[in-house]
């Protein structure tokens, strides 16, 4: 069952923005620690150790996660492969300001498991998975095909509901912002931090008038896969989690693929306007809750997100 998100608020501060999760999957890397440090979110640059090491995990010594500044202060939820090959370490934000140089976090969250359900992670406003449902290097891109898994997205609080925790949240999230439920102030019981949206199969993809290939090709994914909501933005802007990585930036290939930025500051291009068609068409799968996901488990690919007919195949399992 799908509750249309009415009254979801236009974003209207810039066309589009991302939430970078950091993953290194590189589990034969040094060691490498990372420390405490306080800066978070006040626009100090994230970069000096002031205080103990939170964990440690295999690192690329040439790999640089630059800090923040006063433009800019990204989440920054990393994933860090064990050696082991399944464990996942995560925090955030991370920061490497030099090559070489120290690694730092304010929090550390709790391990995952890769061969498990991969719920939980280090989104700080969720405690959701800092890898699963990530826009990864390869996926939207010229001739790349559409994307076949559920993704993550972040709105402004103001679009959250404004009941008190823990009704400000809901499963697969383990929390809700520290600021909840004051900063909440949404009037939709269903739409709650970790809710599973979606574009309704009654929606016409072709109506909708799309003016870009990859808007009409995510516009698919939300449709067939959703996307979970996992923090928030803390201005008037959609975004999505992409991947920073050893192997590259999501945002830059985007970038070079299409030609045109996937993080536009005007509302007036087409990139722009399609994501407006996405956002403001979405529903809320509100029959999605954890005793229907483990009905849905035990189906064995017989059914789909809320319990229906599913609308694509499952993935395989790894």
């Amino acid at each position: 069952y799908q509750r249309r998100v009415r009254g979801l608020r236009k974003a209207t501060s810039w066309g589009m923005t991302i939430d970078p999760d950091i993953i290194i999957l590189k589990p034969n890397s040094p060691l490498t620690n990372v420390y405490f440090n306080s800066d978070s979110w006040t626009h100090r640059n994230r970069c000096d150790i002031q205080g103990g090491v939170l964990y440690a995990g295999p690192i690329p010594t040439n790999f640089v996660v630059p800090g923040a500044n006063s433009g800019s202060t990204p989440n920054n939820a990393a994933a860090i492969l064990q050696s082991d090959g399944r464990t996942i370490v995560q925090g955030q934000p991370f920061t490497r300001c030099t090559a070489g140089g120290p690694a730092t976090a304010l929090v550390r969250f709790p391990n995952a498991d890769i061969y498990t359900d991969g719920i939980v992670g280090a989104h700080g406003g969720s405690g959701m998975s800092s890898l699963g449902g990530t826009l990864r290097l390869g996926e939207l891109m010229k001739g790349s095909g559409p994307v076949r898994h559920a993704l993550k997205i972040n709105l402004d609080s103001v679009n959250y509901y404004s009941g008190g925790t823990p009704a400000s949240y809901r499963w697969p999230a383990q929390k809700a912002d520290g600021c909840a439920p004051g900063c909440y102030t949404g009037n939709n019981p269903a739409l709650k931090m970790g809710s599973l949206v979606a574009l309704n199969t009654s929606v016409d993809l072709d109506k909708l008038g799309f003016e870009t290939e990859p808007g009409r090709s995510l516009a698919w994914t939300f449709q067939n896969y959703g996307a979970y909501i996992v923090d928030t933005t803390g201005w008037s802007v959609y975004a999505i989690e992409t991947e920073q990585s050893p192997d590259g930036d999501y945002q830059t290939q985007f970038s070079q693929s299409w030609g045109f930025s996937l993080t536009p500051n005007s509302k007036d291009t087409p990139w722009s306007r399609d994501m407006d068609r996405i956002f403001l068409s979405l529903s809320v799968v509100d029959s999605w809750n954890e005793d229907i996901w483990k009905q849905v488990i035990a189906s064995n690919g017989n059914q789909g997100a809320g319990g229906g007919q599913p609308l694509q195949p499952w993935a395989p399992p790894y």
